[in-house]
C-alpha cells in the first residue's frame, strides 16, 4: 500500500503542474479579450485593433476589443489587474499607466501585472488649435497663456500622459488651464467644435484636419520634427527645453499568468510587428507610426526606466 500511496500523492502534486503546462501548450482555445482603457476612435484603440487583426491568424483565435474608459485609463487597467490569470484577458495600454500610478489615480502599477511586450511607439503628440484661433505659432500661444494665466484651456486627461505633457508645458513657462474632456477622440471633437482653445492629439488623428485647414498644428512633443508636418517645430526646437515625451504601447496580463502563455503572445506580436509588411503599411498610412517591438524583458527594463523619469515630475 505504501508505494501505491506515495505514487498517488506524487500524481496529485503533479496534476496542477501538468494542467498548467497543458493549458499553456494549448493556448489559446477560445477568444482572448483585449481590454483597451479608452473610448473607440483614439490612437490606443486603433493600435489595439490593428495588432489584433494580424494576431488572430497567428494565434488561431478571435481577439475582441473591449473598450473600458475612464480615469485616465485606470478603470480599464484595474479590470484586467483583477481578472483571472488564465490568459483570456489582456490589457492594451500605454505609458499613461505609469502616470496613473505616479499621480495617485491608481494604487497599482505595471509591476503588479505580467508584461508581455512593448508593441508600439506613438510618433509624438501634436499641439493643435482650431483654424479660427488667433495664435499662429507655439511662441505666440505660450506668451498669450503666460500673459493671462488660466485664460486659455488645454485639453488633458487627468492622470494620463496628456496631463504629464500639460505639466511639462506649464513648467516650461505656460499658464494653461487644464480641461479634461476624455480620450483623444473626445479631445479631437472638442477642438474641432471650438469647445476648447488648445488640444493635444496623436499625429495620425489630427493630420487630415491639419491638411484640410480645419486645425492648425503649432508644435509637437516628439524628439524630432515629423516630415508629415513641415514647418511645425518640436517644443525643444522652439526653445522650450524639457517638453518632450513619446509614449509606448504595451500588452499585459494579470499577475500569475503562465509564463508560456506570455511567451507565446509576445512571440506572436513580435512576428507581426517585425515581419508583416501589411501591418507596417497600415500603421504608417493611418497613424504615421513605425513598427516598434520590445520583448518581455526589454519591455520591463524600458518601462522601469520610464517610471523613474515620470516619478521625478511633480503633478
Amino acid at each position: 500500500m505504501y508505494p501505491i500511496f506515495k505514487m498517488t500523492m506524487a500524481l496529485l502534486i503533479a496534476l496542477p503542474m501538468i494542467s498548467n503546462s497543458a493549458r499553456a501548450e494549448q493556448w489559446p482555445q477560445q477568444p482572448v479579450k483585449i481590454v483597451v482603457p479608452f473610448n473607440p476612435g483614439g490612437d490606443t484603440d486603433f493600435n489595439a485593433r490593428l495588432l489584433a487583426k494580424y494576431l488572430e491568424p497567428e494565434l488561431g483565435t478571435s481577439m475582441p476589443i473591449i473598450n473600458v474608459s475612464g480615469a485616465g485609463g485606470s478603470i480599464g487597467a484595474r479590470q484586467v489587474y483583477g481578472a483571472d490569470p488564465d490568459g483570456q484577458t489582456v490589457l492594451f495600454f500605454h505609458s499613461a499607466m505609469l502616470v496613473n500610478t505616479a499621480s495617485g489615480i491608481a494604487d497599482f502599477s505595471f509591476h503588479d501585472m505580467d508584461i508581455v511586450a512593448i508593441v508600439g511607439r506613438e510618433p509624438g503628440g501634436v499641439i493643435v488649435v482650431n483654424k479660427d484661433a488667433p495664435w499662429q505659432s507655439i511662441e505666440e500661444l505660450m506668451k498669450a497663456s503666460a500673459a493671462d494665466a488660466g485664460s486659455i484651456d488645454l485639453t488633458t486627461n487627468v492622470g494620463a500622459t496628456t496631463y504629464l505633457i500639460g505639466s511639462l508645458i506649464n513648467n516650461a513657462g505656460g499658464e494653461f488651464n487644464f480641461v479634461d474632456v476624455g480620450g483623444s477622440s473626445n479631445r479631437l471633437t472638442a477642438v474641432l467644435g471650438g469647445n476648447v482653445d488648445v488640444s493635444q492629439n496623436p499625429l495620425g488623428q489630427i493630420l487630415p484636419y491639419v491638411e484640410s485647414g480645419e486645425l492648425r498644428a503649432l508644435a509637437t512633443v516628439a524628439t524630432n520634427a515629423n516630415e508629415a508636418l513641415p514647418g511645425v517645430p518640436t517644443f525643444v526646437e522652439a526653445g522650450y527645453d524639457g517638453v518632450q515625451f513619446q509614449y509606448v504601447y504595451f500588452l499585459a496580463f494579470p499577475k500569475g499568468t503562465d509564463p508560456e502563455i506570455i511567451a507565446t503572445l509576445s512571440a506572436a506580436a513580435g512576428k507581426v510587428i517585425s515581419e508583416n509588411q501589411d501591418y507596417a503599411n497600415e500603421l504608417k498610412t493611418t497613424y504615421r507610426q513605425e513598427p516598434h517591438y520590445l520583448d518581455t524583458n526589454e519591455a520591463i527594463g524600458f518601462l522601469t526606466n520610464e517610471e523613474k523619469i515620470i516619478n521625478g515630475i511633480e503633478f
